[in-house]
């Protein structure tokens, strides 16, 4: 099947939904699909990354939230039917939009869809943005959720979706479950885009309450960055919270390899990414209370170590991640794997365009 994966950044960039079109692509390619990755940047370019062609369409609007390439609208509408089906990837950008107007080619929308927008500015306009989001909903064949939690939230506000709206949970990749190398600091993994939604500010400010014996490395790049930065050094933390910004995955294998613990208190996930990768790998973990987290949690099953706290409770969360740093790997987290994440898409891709699904090819 030819399958064009239409995102709004794709690798080397970094975040939630990059990791889940990155695995899911290349799980795509190795099932013998010809796969393409339509997706917008900075500069024009087509290039193959990792076996999968990758055309890049420069940004008409660069602005961080609401970026738009036209020229990638452009090119859908003269080549979609080129496609065997599109799959348009985040209701919260406008690159979803290109890939449902201005041709009839087949679509699966997986909106990884929070309900709101993520800042006072943001929230405001969801409920203008939503006429949009519904027109991306009604020419979707099928409409791909990551958790229930999330189909609840498409269905109270597209309910129309009914039951073209299906969960397939993301995957997980294979992670190191040994316990780390001895040492006198606790280091503990916090691994996500630094947006104002993540709350990393309330994990800093709780690593306040706690001793030079536990560090925090923080992954991954985004808007709050640097004011994060300037509140540990505010804090006297420069030293205890690491910023290590963008990592490769050996890099960031061997940063997970270190890690006594992992802590998310992100407000909002479609699925919670960072905590699943974390209880793959046998990690105690501190999450957030939020809907997403719990049904990981569920996934988990029991025998993994999970705390939920509130991130607002900032002593409270210090000694959640005191007592996890302390508590030793558990047994690692059986969860769905990439392999899964293809196969149950693959067959959405078949009833979408009502062609078979081909046999994958061996590995």
């Amino acid at each position: 099947m030819r399958v064009g994966v239409v995102a709004n950044a794709y690798h080397p960039d970094v975040g939630g939904v990059e990791t889940h079109v990155r695995r899911l692509v290349a799980g795509l390619t190795a099932a013998g699909d010809e796969v393409e990755v339509i997706t917008q940047h900075a500069s024009r370019s087509v290039e193959t990354v990792e076996s999968v062609l990758v055309r890049r369409f420069p940004l008409t609007v660069p602005a961080r939230n609401f970026r738009l390439s036209v020229p990638l609208w452009r090119w859908l509408r003269a080549h979609a039917g080129e496609y065997d089906v599109l799959h348009a990837h985040s209701y919260h950008a406008l690159v979803a939009l290109c890939a449902a107007l201005g041709n009839r080619a087949p679509l699966v929308f997986t909106p990884h869809y929070h309900g709101t927008g993520h800042s006072l500015f943001r929230a405001a306009l969801h409920p203008l943005y939503r006429p949009i989001g519904r027109s991306i909903m009604a020419r979707a064949g099928a409409v791909i959720c990551v958790t229930a939690a999330e189909r609840e939230l498409v269905l109270r506000d597209f309910p129309e979706v009914g039951e073209r709206a299906v969960v397939i949970p993301n995957g997980t990749d294979p992670r190191p479950s040994d316990p780390p190398p001895p040492s006198p600091v606790r280091r503990i993994l916090c691994v996500g885009r630094l947006e104002q939604y993540k709350r990393v500010d309330r994990v800093i400010r709780a690593m306040a309450h706690l001793g030079p014996d536990h560090r925090l490395d923080v992954v991954g790049t985004g808007p709050a960055a640097a004011q994060w930065r300037q509140l540990a050094a505010r804090l006297g933390l420069a030293g205890q919270v690491v910023f290590h910004g963008r990592l490769d995955d050996a890099a960031f294998d061997a940063c997970l390899a270190q890690a006594a613990a992992a802590v998310s208190a992100s407000a909002h996930e479609a699925f919670g990414m960072a905590v699943a990768d974390a209880l793959a790998a046998g990690l105690p973990t501190v999450a957030a209370p939020i809907p997403a987290h719990r049904e990981v949690a569920r996934l988990a099953g029991d025998g993994t170590w999970l705390r939920f706290t509130d991130p607002e409770d900032e002593i409270a969360l210090a000694a959640a991640l005191s007592e996890a740093a302390a508590a030793g790997r558990a047994r690692p987290a059986t969860l769905p794997s990439w392999d899964d994440v293809v196969g149950a898409t693959r067959a959405i891709y078949a009833a979408v365009t009502g062609s078979p699904v081909s046999e994958a090819v061996s590995r």
